[in-house]
């Protein structure tokens, strides 16, 4: 025979609060967005939902541990200062490893231009130890420090805590230029 009561409205069996308004099921379904989180259908826990044919749902990449690798992402700014195509901080309290910086170019500069990027403890210096001298002004197009490195780039880099990843007009001009970048970082501390 199971033992409920009730206090202020909430029923509890067993010890276990069953009131629909405040239940597991309400918890549940109130939890639940659809997107990241759902209820299994047969055991009627709450877990990771699949990413599915779209790869659209599951866990983001915003929402991803430091420890399982995660990805910081932005705009490319047209910029001709040191550090001016961007400049990104590690502020998450360890030293990180640099796997991938991706670039995406999807409006070239309207002249010839190379960029470097790198990293160091200056915001505002320029650096090329991860991509060294990569062509921005002659074609739309992804490139990364694996498949394009450079002379002096690094195919993985090590980011120190407090330290940055920054993006340089190496040479030309980077009017016109478009695009986002992606850091792919890992934290193996």
């Amino acid at each position: 025979m199971a033992n409920s009561g009730k206090i202020g409205g909430v029923t509890f069996t067993d010890g276990e609060m069953v009131s629909p308004g405040v239940g597991n099921k309400a918890l549940k379904s109130t939890a639940v967005d659809g997107t990241s989180l759902n209820v299994d259908g047969e055991s009627g826990y709450l877990e990771i939902k699949d990413a599915g044919t779209s790869k659209s749902n599951g866990v983001q990449r915003d929402q991803m541990s430091k420890f399982a690798g995660f990805v910081i992402q932005g705009n490319l700014t047209a910029s001709d200062a040191a550090a001016g195509i961007f400049s990104v901080e590690n502020t998450y309290g360890t030293d990180l490893i640099v796997l991938r910086i991706v670039i995406l170019v999807t409006t070239e500069a309207t002249g010839s231009c190379t960029i470097d990027v790198g990293e160091g403890s200056d915001g505002s210096t320029s650096y090329d130890n991860i991509i060294d001298g990569l062509d921005v002004g002659s074609g739309a197009g992804a490139a990364d420090n694996l498949g394009d490195p450079g002379t002096n780039g690094h195919t993985v880099r090590a980011w120190r805590s407090g330290e940055y990843v920054n993006a340089s007009m190496a040479t030309g001009a980077t009017a016109g230029l478009v695009g986002t970048y992606a850091i792919h970082a890992i934290d193996l501390n």
